[in-house]
């Protein structure tokens, strides 16, 4: 027999494949765990109980779908979106904004309905953000004031345009300006020979005249060969006689809208219609609504717009654009790059250069920018893939941040987000509403996942997005949860809390540990109401920093048996962490498949309350940290090593169950074993 004391001294591995509990060979084994739910690892090493979410309000319909966009001005100018059926209504400094009379939340009309909800995409500048979707044409949300937010169409200029006319049909304005009826030879050419269609409306025209352009917006379709156009201002068409040197708009309800838009080197850019699904648009430089693709004089500058369409063995849908040091192009065969060739030049209509970097298709779900890598959501939307330039390659590569955790996606990959501070977490929603969360510090190597379960019952996140908080000390994780709330399914808008940190300031009574939750600040008192939202669920108290009996909502109220100045209340939740089996060398070889028996157990914490520990899911016994020195009545959190004596038969394998479903605090530095390891 040998007797061993391993020690895990971090969790930077996360939660791994079950496929991966034979790999002690593995450098991250040692650091990972079989499971880590609701507990968020730490880059240096730890892992803390994540803290609660606080409600804010319901949506304005819970029996429809609904979506969150942030909207982010500045720091202390921070916005989160609730879209739903037909309607905008905004969020700012952890409350829902309300109209101008305070009687009910400010909202907007908007073209989206229930089911176009997904499809939009959306890019942002300054106080104007811009939406798209396959089926409507751009809008601009723009704000003036916190209650004063208007949707509008996006009045575009001058293109983007589809090639040059080459059959003989001619173009003939009535007039050089103005409203002019402009009419066509023949219907040869034209939207594939039918002419004219009534879904033109909107479409833009260009016709050229001796060496100059001239451009309008179609208003009406008159008939197959007739419509009705408004020139633009600067952009006068230089006769009226008939040219065959004409172009029609890229986009419109005939050929369709733009799917995905991003800012990229002072262009607006623009990808993918239901007609063009590889091509790729920008603005003039420095002018997001401006497309000319010349001067009038039809010379090509460096500012000019730019049109430009992947030409690959096979259609390749651009599904997202991300702008970086290049334009980052997110396809279904693999991600492109888009640049000038060079670092020191601007990119121009004359200089484009676009290589596919790998064959790794991407999904129709927007990227996230971390640190020096874009991550993005794979084409079967079951792998997480980080986009970043290696040295070695002279290139950009695609590992999958899921290969020793490919579990942890069962359920597939939705939408995500990302919040670095005060650490670099990607937060990924899967369709089936859970939660996954991705630590991610590649400089240091931490790739760790962990899940996270929303207390309630029937819980189920439909939408997550993350703005910074008002103090700007971290950003916030936002999200709907729909929940059954007394036999009734509801959609609740929340925040996830920051982290409790007593190293900075917090006190026990600070500590925010229930989900869905509310707090009372004030005199003391023994009955907390506004639990509407809550009404007929058991919930969690914690009085003054301290555990109270869970009590039952009842017509929006509970009752204290004892009065507090600071009362949390809400849905309860439970982490959990389980370890790998341990593996240590002795004498005579590994440890793994011998008989080992765990004499002790010890536990190094910071700011914890009590645990809960076993060697197996239903035998698990509560370890208390209170001392006698602790006056009745009073909180210490605890931090140091907390030691356990398990009553674990000898086996041939063994892990570690630690939970905590308290109202409290818990971070867990390592975890230190003293085992006896048989031969046999």
């Amino acid at each position: 027999m040998a007797k061993v004391t391993p020690i895990q001294t971090n969790f930077t591995g996360g939660e791994i494949s079950p496929r991966l509990l034979g790999r002690v060979d593995l450098t991250k084994y040692t650091s990972s765990m079989q499971r880590c739910e609701n507990f968020i690892c730490f880059p240096h090493g730890g892992v803390t109980k994540r803290s609660g979410t606080r409600y804010v309000a319901e949506v304005k319909d819970s029996s429809k779908r609904t979506r969150l966009i942030p909207f982010v001005y500045s720091t202390v100018q921070a916005y989160i979106l609730e879209f739903g059926d037909g309607y905008i209504r905004f969020y700012r400094n952890n409350g829902q904004l309300q109209n101008a009379a305070g009687t009910a939340p400010y909202e907007i009309i908007s073209p989206y309905a229930e089911a176009d909800l997904d499809a939009i995409s959306f890019t942002q500048s300054a106080d104007v953000l811009y939406l798209v979707h396959p089926d409507y044409a751009p809008r601009t949300l723009s704000r003036t004031g916190p209650t004063n937010w208007t949707l509008s169409s996006y009045n575009y200029i001058d293109g983007p345009f589809d090639a040059t006319n080459t059959t003989s049909t001619t173009m003939a304005p009535s007039a050089v300006s103005g409203t002019v009826t402009i009419t066509a030879s023949s219907t040869t050419g034209i939207n594939d020979n039918l002419g004219f269609l009534s879904t033109d409306v909107g479409r833009h025209i260009r016709i050229k005249y001796g060496g100059n352009w001239g451009s309008a917006k179609i208003i009406t379709v008159t008939s197959d060969r007739t419509v009705t156009a408004s020139t633009f201002t600067d952009f006068n068409f230089g006769g009226t006689a008939s040219s065959t040197l004409w172009r029609l708009g890229s986009w419109s309800n005939t050929t369709g809208w733009p799917t995905t838009t991003t800012f990229y080197q002072e262009r607006l850019f623009f990808a993918n219609t239901v007609t063009k699904p590889n091509t790729v648009w920008g603005s003039v430089s420095g002018d997001f609504v401006v497309f000319s693709p010349t001067n009038r004089e039809a010379e090509v500058l460096d500012d000019s717009g730019l049109t430009f369409t992947l030409a690959t063995d096979q259609v390749n849908a651009i599904r997202w654009m991300y702008g970086a040091k290049q334009l980052q192009l997110g396809t279904s065969d693999g991600p492109f790059i888009m640049s000038s060739g060079s670092d020191n030049l601007a990119l121009t209509p004359t200089n484009v250069t676009v290589a596919r970097e790998t064959t790794d298709g991407t999904a129709a779900t927007k990227p996230v920018g971390a640190a020096k890598a874009t991550l993005f959501i794979d084409r079967n939307k079951v792998k997480l893939r980080e986009l970043a330039y290696t040295i070695d390659s002279d290139g950009y590569t695609t590992p999958d941040l899921t290969l020793i955790a490919e579990h942890i996606t069962t359920g597939n990959l939705k939408e995500m987000t990302y919040t670095k501070a005060p650490d670099s977490l990607v937060w990924c929603l899967l369709e089936t509403g859970e939660i996954r969360c991705l630590t991610y510090e590649r400089e240091q190597d931490v790739v760790a996942w962990h899940r996270h379960i929303i207390g309630g019952t029937d819980t189920h996140v439909k939408a997550v997005a993350s703005i910074p908080s008002q103090d700007e000390t971290v950003e916030e994780l936002w999200m709907i949860v729909q929940r059954t709330i007394d036999g009734t399914s509801k959609q609740y808008v929340e925040y996830l809390e920051k982290a409790f940190d007593q190293a900075k300031g917090d006190t026990p009574s600070d500590a925010f540990f229930v989900d869905s939750g509310l707090t009372y600040s004030g005199s003391a008192v023994t009955a907390i109401a506004g639990l509407d939202h809550l009404e007929g669920q058991t919930v969690k108290v914690l009085v003054n920093g301290a555990t109270h009996p869970d009590r039952v909502v009842t017509l929006g109220e509970i009752t204290l048996d004892r009065p507090g100045t600071t009362v949390h209340v809400g849905l309860g939740y439970k982490a959990r962490l389980v370890t790998l089996d341990p593996e240590v060398q002795t004498d005579t070889g590994p440890s793994q498949g011998k008989t080992r028996r765990v004499e002790r157990v010890t536990f190094r914490v910071v700011d914890t309350y009590n645990l809960s520990v076993g060697t197996d899911a239903n035998n698990i016994e509560p370890l208390y940290f209170r001392t006698p020195s602790i006056p009745m009545g009073t909180i210490e959190l605890y931090t140091g090593d907390k030691r356990v004596l398990l009553p674990h038969t000898p086996n041939r394998q063994f892990e570690l169950y630690v939970d905590h479903d308290q109202p409290q605090p818990c971070t867990i530095l390592a975890i230190m074993y003293a085992l006896i390891v048989s031969e046999r």
